[in-house]
This record gives structure tokens, sequence and C-alpha cells, in this order.
């Protein structure tokens, strides 16, 4: 191991070296000049040509290297990678993930950052770039606008590497960060394709209904032969959209009303409505399996707002059906006494039945829940679940009713009917559009109830899987549709062979959305890969960078002093010396991540390890 405390290097100096190597070759070719036109004896001409030629060489590799560097700080072109240049770039890396190209960002990077930030930037760097497209002005002249951030960040290193991530350590789950514009989407487009590319599942969770980044994603699965793979939802776009059950799942039916339940804002004081909702729920969904009937969105409504009389009555008689063979004989007393009466009535009267007859011999305590929500007095019912039922409206209103709670027996409706635990098993690619633009409260619900539909299969191939298919799962502008099943997914996924790529612009994203910091500490330390883009929160820049280690930069301290004797005023001297002295530093400042131009991040990936790379746009 090669160290040297006394070393100092500033590169941001003139090249002298490259001065030196100029005067040598002048004096050389001054030798070979003089020689020949002089009548002088040539031997001393060809030692000094020789000398001058030697010392030109010797100070050549530290101009070129020095040059080099300087040279990058103006930054690189904006580069484009086809579908067939990215297959060929993983091909021979099956158990790694490509990110781009970079270095890996050591002291001496952070040397030279600390180098150019104690200095006039336009004194070393030349932001006439050539990254920029030239525009034309009113005035007819051309201009080439400065480039956005700062270029030289990553000039810092010279010499590039392919960027490979193992894909092991994408198991612990991916955070990425960055403002908007600064590259989120391309970043994904990137890394979705390779996982289609690997023949993984895929499931895109996009709140802005990228149309770029669904077209990129199938025509990924077309270029590898396999276009019936794509499948895709978006409620702007009904009539090419599938139908997707987000209750289809579930090993306990009290899943169904947790699902749901994590839909209500965490407020203050919350928690009470939030608990009835679940056992209003709860009741509803036991009944329904009870009756032989699927809960989906539509029934839960149906039966929150209408009232749950006709529930009531078919699961009465259906759990008498299955403990009481002639329990017929034994109810038309109940039924003889309602026959012309209401349907609430009829309720009621099965409700007595169950209660004088049934109970006794063979209670059921999922039927009794169902029984007491409709004894309930129903104005404090209804106070009780107005938090829920605005959340049904949004999922069961219009074209997205039948989209979330599709019905098999519609034969006029052509459409494919699936549910994320089939997406999986077929090893698909399916691109969720929420569409949050045109109504964020139902693209946001939309998104929690998939996100909370996906922790429910985690669970179950956590618990019973065999052989489970990688999947990969990639949540855009994550703080919109983030909720607490979310956080047991991140908990439970990796087990599952769940991979999550999360993105979002801040830190305080979450912590809004959340309802604390707290809980936003918790869901970003179950990601273990952060790769932030450009930043411009402090508090997120801070969060990124906190966990690095400390480092020392170097710098010389100049002093110079005059002093004056006391008695004899003339009498004077002064002096002057130079320090090479170090201080403590971040290993990489805070402020670099405001900095970042498009498409350029730091990332810290597989155990600690920090990178600095740059992405092209797949084409």
């Amino acid at each position: 191991m090669k160290y040297n405390a006394l070393e100092y290097e500033m590169p941001w100096r003139p090249n002298y070296e490259k001065q030196a190597v100029a005067g040598w070759l002048a004096a050389s070719a001054a030798a070979v000049a003089v020689n020949h036109y002089s009548p002088m004896p040539s031997d001393p001409f060809y030692w000094m040509t020789g000398i001058c030629g030697v010392m030109a060489m010797a100070q050549l590799p530290k101009a070129i290297r020095l040059a080099n560097l300087q040279k990058h700080l103006r930054g690189r072109e904006l580069e484009f990678i086809s579908m067939k240049e990215l297959q060929k770039t993983i091909k021979g890396h099956p158990t790694e993930m490509w990110v781009g190209s970079g270095f890996d960002w050591e002291n001496r990077h952070t040397q030279r950052a600390f180098e150019i930030l104690k200095r006039d930037w336009s004194s070393i760097v030349n932001f006439e770039t050539t990254t920029e497209k030239v525009v034309r002005l009113a005035t007819g002249k051309k201009k080439k606008p400065k480039p956005i951030g700062a270029p030289w960040i990553h000039g810092l290193e010279p010499q590039e590497q392919t960027l490979m991530q193992d894909l092991d350590h994408a198991e612990g789950h991916t955070l990425i960060v960055g403002t908007t514009g600064a590259g989120k989407t391309r970043m994904f487009d990137i890394m979705i394709s390779q996982a289609i590319m690997r023949g993984e599942a895929v499931i895109i969770i996009d709140p802005k209904g990228d149309r770029d980044m669904r077209d990129k994603a199938r025509r990924v699965c077309e270029a590898m032969g396999e276009p019936e793979k794509f499948i895709s939802f978006h409620p702007a776009f009904p009539e090419e959209s599938i139908r997707i059950d987000p209750l289809r799942n579930f090993t306990r039916v009290t899943e169904i009303a947790s699902r749901l339940a994590a839909l209500i804002p965490s407020e203050a004081g919350a928690d009470p409505f939030k608990s009835f909702a679940w056992q209003a729920l709860n009741n509803i969904a036991q009944a329904l399996v009870m009756t032989y009937q699927r809960p989906n969105l539509v029934l839960l409504r149906r039966f929150l707002e209408g009232g749950p009389a006709g529930l009531v009555i078919k699961a009465v008689e259906a759990y008498a059906e299955q403990v009481m063979p002639e329990w017929e004989a034994e109810a038309e007393p109940y039924r003889e006494k309602v026959k012309t009466g209401s349907k609430e009535k009829k309720a009621f009267a099965m409700l007595r039945f169950y209660y004088d007859v049934i109970q006794p011999v063979q209670p059921s305590s999922e039927l009794e829940g169902l029984l007491s929500m409709f004894q309930h007095d129903s104005t404090h019912f209804s106070k009780m679940v107005a938090n829920l039922l605005p959340i049904m409206n949004m999922l069961t209103s219009g074209e997205l009713g039948k989209m979330l709670s599709p019905d098999a027996g519609d034969l006029n409706d052509t459409r494919g009917i699936t549910d994320t635990a089939k997406i999986i098993n077929n090893g698909q690619v399916a691109y969720i559009g929420l569409d949050s633009l045109t109504d964020s409260m139902v693209g946001s619900a939309i998104g929690s109830i998939m996100l909370s539909d996906l922790t429910a299969v985690a669970g179950d191939r956590y618990n019973f899987g065999v052989n489970n298919r990688v999947v990969n799962i990639f949540v855009d502008e994550a703080a919109e549709v983030i909720n607490d099943p979310f956080i047991q997914l991140l908990n439970k996924g990796r087990g599952a062979k769940l991979r999550l790529f999360v993105a979002t612009q801040t830190f305080s994203d979450f912590a809004a959305r959340m309802g604390s910091k707290d809980k936003a500490i918790q869901v970003l330390g179950n990601l273990n890969n952060k790769f932030a883009l450009r930043v411009l929160d402090t508090e997120t820049q801070e969060y990124i960078t906190s966990n690095l280690p400390k480092t020392r930069v170097k710098y010389v301290m100049r002093t110079q002093g005059q002093n004056t004797h006391g008695d004899e005023p003339i009498m004077h001297g002064g002096n002057q010396g130079e320090r090479l002295m170090e201080e403590e530093s971040d290993l990489l400042p805070p402020q670099l991540l405001g900095m970042l131009p498009n498409l350029e991040f730091f990332a810290t990936i597989s155990g600690g390890r920090l990178i600095k790379g740059r992405l092209p746009i797949l084409q």
C-alpha cells in the first residue's frame, strides 16, 4: 500500500508541464535549425537535440494527464442508447444490473472538488460546452446556453468505467430521489428494460401515467419476441386497459378489511374511525364469503351504503343450511310473520331465528358481527364510516368500478381480467398508470390498494411459496401511494423475492404522506440502495450523505509578516512561509447533490460503495 502524507495535488493550475514540453521541443527544433544552417560541428547539436527530446518526453505524460483532467471539467456529451446496445451491454452479466457509466468516488475526488469550490469556477471551467443544443436568438445570432448543473463534478475523474450492481444487493430495495426533470423516469426506463430482458416479472405503478415509460416497456417486450407479456391499466384509457381485481388475493378474509382500511388517511384522532371502518368491512366480507360470493369493491360499497339487510337474510340462510339440515321448517314461523313486510323486517325475522334457534346449538362469531352491525344505530354508523365511504365511491364510480371490480359473467366486456398474483406467476410486465394529474385523490387510492394487494401476495409467497420467481416492482412518485401495508412490503419483500424500486422527490414527501418523520424514516430505513439525482431539498441532501464516512482534505496555508525594531525604527524585517494543512471534511459534500446536471447521480450501493455515475437516454 502506497501512501505519501506530504503529497499534494493542485490540478486546477496552469499546465506548466505543457509549457515545458513546448519549450524543450522548441529548443530541439532550434538545435536542428542551427545545425542545418551553421558550419559548426554537428555532434554537439545532435546531443542537444537528443537531450531536449528526452526532457520533453519526460514531461509529456504529466502534461497529457493534467490536460485530460482539465478537459473533462467541461462535461460530456449527452448520450443515447438503443435497446440492442443495452442488451449487448448486459450480456454476460446475468447476476448484475447495469447502472450507467462513472467511477467510485474516493478521497481524491473530494480533494479536487474542495480545490474548485474555494475558487472562482469561471477561472477553471469553461462553461461554453458542447453538451447543450445551440439555440437561435431573436436577433438571429446563435448561442450555446449554459448547461443545467455543474458538469465539472463528473469531470473530476477522467477515466470512466462501466458501473454494475449485484442483483443480490438489489434485493435490499432501492430509493431514487431527484427533483422534477432530473431523470428519475429515464433511470426507471433503463432498470425496467433490463428486468424484462432477464425474463423477470415487472409491475410498474406510475401515478403520472407517463406514456413514454409505458411504450418503452411494451417495445422491450416486443423486441424480446413476447409482446403478449405486456399488459396495461390506465383509468384514462379504459378501452385499452385490462381489468384488475385488487381484492382477489387473500389468505384470511380479514386481509380485505385491512387492505381497505389502510386507505383511510392517518390523522390525529382518526384511529377510532379507522377501527370501526375495519370492523364494518370485515363483517360484510365475512358474510359475503359465507354466502359463497367473492368480495369486491362494488359489493362492499353496496352493503355499506344501502345497509346489510339483504346480506343478513342470505348469510343466516347459508349458515343455517350448513349447521341445520332441516332449518327451513324451523324458520317458517319467523318468515310467516313478515311475509309481506319490508326487507329490513325480513332481516330482523332471520336475526331472531338465529338467536332463538341456531345460536344455542352452533353459534358463529362471524355471523354475529354482521347481525350486530345490522342492529347498530344507522345515524351513528354513517358518521363512523364517513371517512371510508368517499374512498369506496372513488374506486367504484363509473368505468373505474368495472375495471377494479370485474364481472367475469359479463360477456359484453371482452377486456382481460387479471390480478397481481396472476401477473407474477405468469412473469408478465404490468404497467399500472394512476392518472393522478387528472384526479389525484382517485389515483392515490388506486395505487394504495394495489400496493396493499401486492403486500398480501408477498405474504402468501413468503409463507407458502416454493421456487418463487423474482418480481421487480417500480413505484414512481411513491409518496402519493405509500401506506402502512407498503412498509410491510418493504420489510418482508426480500424473503418473497421482491425487489422494490421507489422514486420520490424529497424526504419531506414521505413525512407529509405518512403523517410523521418517524414513519418516513421507517420507510427509508428499508431501502438499502440510494440513487440521488439532482436534489434541491436540504434535508434530503443531508439524509443521503449523513451515513457516509468522513475524510480529510489538504490545503496550503501561506503566511507573511513584517516587524520593526522598537528602539531602532529603521531596522525592520519580514518573513513568509507555507504549511501543508489537513482538515476533516465530508466525503461527499451535500451541496453537490443540488448541482448535478440532468441524468447524473451519486449512489450508495452494495454495502456502502459510493459511486458517481451518469445515464444515457434509452431510445
